[in-house]
């Protein structure tokens, strides 16, 4: 944020009142035009892209690195601002001639909104073919055709394919398999957690990001909660504290701070107390689902989960009592029989733990109950607001 945008923001504070400002700027789903902190992991992706630059193919790449290490946040950034200056005629004079050569298109594709070739190719499309792209009357092939017509000319493209390899969406191969159909000028960059070992790709260069350290975290946080919640709404020993319990991860401490300003916000409050806090960071468990996992998911899923979030702990003692209980919430027209099923599916996707409850009598299979592995009070609070 520059000194501008930091004196609009101190004019404007005096209209809003509570502690959310800005719910976009401290949403860990959200990402800045100008990430924090990864200043060195910026300048590489651009070496690499530099060939891009010179009107020649940049190499395939892999991105990998733990959650809420930046991967996203910096590829998102950097794809975007080279979006806007893709298929453009750079001048470039050598000693014999000026040539002209032509940028690349440059496309980001979170695959897990696309997790079809249909799909996939339609995002592609919408951001470098120019042309409005219908989402039905038309087929995968037709798609395909389209897309190849469009690398055939002089430009080429380069796309990012973010949050390969989840249990929900398409592995790496498969993507690569899905663009190489189509044509040999289409660059893939690959985002994944899983390290270059664990997937079935040779990319030509390979980054890792690490976890934030604490320092920078804590200058990640601080640049976003200046622009999301209320003057002084939250201290700087607040914001170490939740950088501490977070250990590097951003999209965790970004969810504490979130779930800290709506608990707040429910009670009229104009800062974030430590039981605010405190029941922020009891709201993301460890290990945690990020939450674009779950904002991922169809409609009617996230009905479920947002039923089951709001049960009451004795609702949620066992899966039977939960199914019962959300089966039966006017919103939900499913039987409890599809409720069980759906919510079994979701926990053998990883966005559910199925934990045993103990019995005192030792008799019998003992039951088990859903417990949420995703930041609770921040879906919550997003559910109900859309």
């Amino acid at each position: 944020m520059n000194i501008d945008d930091r004196i609009e923001r101190r004019l404007g504070f005096d209209a809003v009142t509570g502690v959310v400002a800005d719910p976009d700027a401290i949403s860990p789903v959200s990402h800045p035009r100008s990430p924090v902190g990864r200043g060195p992991d910026l300048e590489r992706l651009l070496d690499a892209l530099d060939p891009a630059f010179a009107g020649s193919l940049p190499p395939s790449m892999y991105i990998y690195g733990p959650k809420g290490s930046g991967k996203s946040a910096v590829v998102k950034a950097l794809f975007d601002r080279l979006a806007a200056h893709g298929g453009r005629r750079q001048s470039i004079q050598t000693s014999t001639r000026a040539v002209e050569p032509v940028l690349p298109e440059f496309a980001y594709v979170d695959v897990r909104h696309a997790r079809t070739r249909f799909r996939l190719y339609h995002d592609i499309l919408c951001t470098v073919g120019g042309d409005e792209v219908p989402d039905h009357g038309i087929g995968t092939e037709e798609l395909a055709s389209t897309l190849a017509d469009t690398v055939r000319g002089p430009i080429d493209v380069v796309v990012a394919l973010d949050h390969t390899n989840e249990p929900a969406s398409p592995d790496v191969s498969t993507v690569i398999d899905w663009l190489s159909s189509v044509s040999e000028r289409i660059v893939p960059v690959c985002l994944s957690r899983e390290p270059p070992a664990e997937i079935d790709w040779l990319p030509e260069v390979t980054f890792e990001f690490d976890r934030y350290r604490h320092h920078v975290l804590v200058e990640l946080l601080t640049s976003r909660v200046s622009s999301g919640l209320t003057r002084n709404a939250l201290t700087h020993g607040q914001v170490r504290e939740v950088s501490e319990w977070a250990a590097g991860d951003a999209h965790d401490a970004l969810s504490a701070i979130t779930g800290a300003a709506w608990h707040a916000e429910r009670t009229d409050a104009t800062t974030i107390a430590p039981e605010d806090l405190d029941a922020g960071i009891e709201g993301v468990p460890k290990p945690c689902v990020a939450l674009g996992r779950v904002l991922a998911l169809s409609e009617s899923r996230q009905r479920l989960l947002y039923e089951l979030v709001r049960l009451s702990e004795s609702d949620r003692k066992s899966v039977n009592a939960a199914t019962e209980s959300i089966a039966a919430t006017p919103a939900v027209d499913l039987s409890a029989s599809t409720v069980r099923r759906i919510l079994y599916e979701l926990a053998d996707v990883g966005l559910l733990d199925r934990v045993t409850v103990s019995r005192s009598n030792g008799k019998g299979r003992p039951p088990s109950r859903l417990v949420p592995r995703f930041p609770t009070l921040v879906f919550r609070e997003l559910f109900e607001r859309r």
